[in-house]
Formats: C-alpha cells, sequence, structure tokens
C-alpha cells in the first residue's frame, strides 16, 4: 500500500512581510504500511517526494529566481521629510513629562500607541497599526481627539508616518544608536484596553540583534497588544526604540520582546531631524 501526500508551499519574504505565491504538489511512497514505525517512514518517504516534486516544479523555480532583492538595508526613495522643532525637545525629560506626547492610534479594526515626534503634528507608529486606511483617530494623553492622515508607511520595517494637529505638544527628542545591554528602559502605550491609554513599564535592554536582515532592540519592558508602535525610552526620556512585537507569550516568567531602532524608523520613512 502506498503513501500519498498532498501539500501546498507558500513562499515568503520575511524582509518585506509578503506571500510571494503558492504552489500545490503531490508525491507518494510505496514503502510497507503495517505498524507505526512503517508508517511514519512512508509519510516521511512521501514528504520526500513531495520535495523532489516542488524543487522540479517551473512556477516554485520563477517564484524563487524572480523574487525581489531581498536585502532590506536600503529603504525605498522617497522625498525626505524634515521634521520640524521649533526648539530642541529637553534631552533630559522626566518619563511622567514623556508620557504626554504618546498617544493612542483607533481605528476600525482596533488600536495601538504612537508617539509625537515634531512641533507641527508628526506622529511615528507600527504600519500594522494603521493598515491600509488613510487617516486614524489620535487620542492624546489628556483625552482629546482629532484625526490623523497616514502619511507614508514601510511595510517591511513596519513604521508609519502620521500627521495630526498637535496643538503646541511637546514632541519627544529621538537618540540614535545601539543602547547598552543592561541599561534601563520604560515603554508607554495603551495595551490590551484602551482604558489603560498612557500606560509606562519599566524593565532593562536584554540584547541587540539582527532578524531577518533587520536590527532590533531586546527588552524585558512589560508590553501587551495595544503597545505596537508606541516608544521606547532611555531614562533620559529620549525614544529608542519603537513598540513592534512580542517573541514569547507572557506567562508570567518572561517578557521577550522586540522594538524598532528609532534609526530605522526614521530611515525607512526618509525622515531628517533638523541639525
Amino acid at each position: 500500500m502506498a503513501a500519498g501526500v498532498r501539500a501546498e508551499w507558500q513562499i515568503y519574504d520575511p524582509a518585506r512581510r509578503e506571500l510571494l505565491g503558492a504552489v500545490n504538489t503531490v508525491g507518494g511512497d510505496e514503502a510497507k504500511l503495517g505498524d507505526e514505525t512503517e508508517i511514519l517512514t512512508s509519510f516521511i518517504g512521501a514528504v520526500r517526494a513531495n520535495i523532489r516534486v516542488l524543487l522540479a516544479d517551473e512556477s516554485f523555480r520563477k517564484i524563487v529566481f524572480d523574487a525581489p532583492d531581498p536585502s532590506p538595508s536600503l529603504p525605498d526613495s522617497k522625498a525626505p521629510i524634515t521634521l520640524a522643532l521649533a526648539a530642541k525637545p529637553p534631552a533630559n525629560r522626566p518619563i511622567s513629562d514623556a508620557a504626554g506626547s504618546v498617544v493612542a492610534i483607533l481605528t476600525g479594526a482596533g488600536w495601538g500607541s504612537g508617539f509625537l515626534v515634531s512641533d507641527d503634528g508628526y506622529l511615528l507608529t507600527n504600519e500594522h497599526v494603521v493598515g491600509a486606511g488613510k487617516t486614524v483617530r489620535i487620542r492624546w494623553s489628556d483625552g482629546l481627539e482629532t484625526s490623523g492622515e497616514v502619511v507614508r508607511v514601510d511595510k517591511r520595517r513596519d513604521v508609519a508616518l502620521v500627521k495630526a494637529d498637535s496643538r503646541s505638544r511637546v514632541p519627544l527628542a529621538l537618540r540614535r544608536g545601539s543602547p547598552g545591554v543592561g541599561d534601563a528602559v520604560f515603554a508607554i502605550g495603551t495595551p490590551l484596553d484602551e482604558k489603560l491609554q498612557n500606560t509606562v513599564t519599566k524593565g532593562i535592554i536584554s540584547a541587540n540583534r539582527i532578524l531577518d536582515g533587520f536590527a532590533f532592540i531586546q527588552s524585558d519592558v512589560s508590553i501587551d497588544h495595544g503597545n505596537s508602535g508606541g516608544p521606547l525610552l532611555n531614562d533620559k526620556g529620549q525614544v529608542i526604540g519603537m513598540t513592534v512585537i512580542k517573541i514569547a507569550p507572557d506567562d508570567g516568567q518572561r517578557n521577550l520582546n522586540l522594538f524598532i531602532p528609532i534609526g530605522d524608523a526614521l530611515d525607512f520613512l526618509s525622515l531628517k531631524t533638523a541639525p
């Protein structure tokens, strides 16, 4: 008796977070089916047969060889935007004061977080927070709600730029560079419930990592759903990163979380800071 396996193979580009295509294969194995060991051996043989079919499939080869350059090192060409600052943001700002420049970003699909980076109302957040929408609702720390326009996004780096009326609020200072392992950091955002806006948590830098070709800051600072797009700050109240993902469930024992370095967020959105 033969074991047959039908498989669908999906080709995914992790750098661009895009599905490039899918290929269906069918393969079998003629090994004897008897006890569990023989069944497992036959199944493995069928999977191997599918792999051979996949590698010989012309559509699969075309997807792989015609795939875009996987290097994520350079952002798309966009006209640079200089973040307007009437005065340089304070280089040593209390965390309690910095929280006033962090917002909840509300969409039809849910909510996330963001933070003010210019006097004229530019905010940074994640691309997956704004999604395909052109406008979002911005709720400031004092409860005031305004509309925001999604100006540009970069799906590969999961960053987005939103423009809103900041009403003279003070933007956060930005700090490029890799933070030191063990340095104290703070995350601000809206975890789990909109009512928990501007929740502040404290942790340390656990590591500076490269994953799928991108730089990430790893920290044990507590975050959850709704923190996405919020700032990671050092003890001077300067933004060093942006919340993006948890890499392990928080079961009371672990906090393994990743943050996009602020320099990458600026570069992939073609943003410049005033000299």
